[in-house]
């Protein structure tokens, strides 16, 4: 052999390890990110939760959930949410966004009477939440009438609550609280 051939060589052998690397980082990953899918350590529709929230702070709880319930069907689902802050009283508002569909669906909420459905996609409570107590938002989820989910498929509900600090001027701030 030459020796001008050996720095060519040496590139093709180096470059063949870092492919073998490459190939095995890769599986591995995949395998890993499988293995997370599958794993139950987030929420799934139907379990209870307690959102915990701090003033003027947006908190946010989301629950996967497959494709395959019928619209229409109502799932147990108990959502409360507890002020943090002992110190300080809260208006409370809640919406719920699903993520990986095609279009937007709206879920209905059977809500406790402290809550009022208003024309912006949110639920005001009609009162204030005092400093370090809880309160029940939801005890059941209803899937959307008009929704078509595949039933392979995996969506995430967010449940986002926003609040804001009782002495603050609320009605400007959020004008369909009123």
């Amino acid at each position: 052999m030459k020796k001008s051939s050996y720095p060519w060589l040496f590139s093709v052998i180096i470059l063949i390890v870092l492919l073998i690397i490459s190939l095995i980082l890769g599986f591995t990953g995949y395998f890993f990110s499988l293995s997370t899918m599958r794993s139950s350590s987030d929420l799934t529709l139907g379990e209870s939760i307690c959102i915990n929230v701090s003033p003027n702070e947006t908190s946010v709880a989301s629950f996967t959930f497959d494709g395959n319930y019928l619209p229409g069907e109502k799932l147990p689902q108990v959502i409360q949410i507890k002020a943090n802050d002992l110190d300080k009283n809260l208006k409370l508002r809640v919406k719920a966004e699903v993520f990986s569909s095609d279009k937007l669906s709206k879920f209905d909420f059977v809500t406790t009477d402290d809550f009022v459905n208003k024309n912006d996609g949110y639920f005001y409570l009609t009162g204030e939440l005092a400093g370090g107590n809880k309160i029940t938002f939801s005890n059941y989820v209803v899937m959307p009438e008009k929704s078509v989910f595949k039933s392979k498929d995996k969506y995430i509900l967010s449940i986002i609550v926003e609040n804001l600090d009782a002495t603050l001027p609320v009605e400007d701030i959020w004008p369909e609280s009123v």
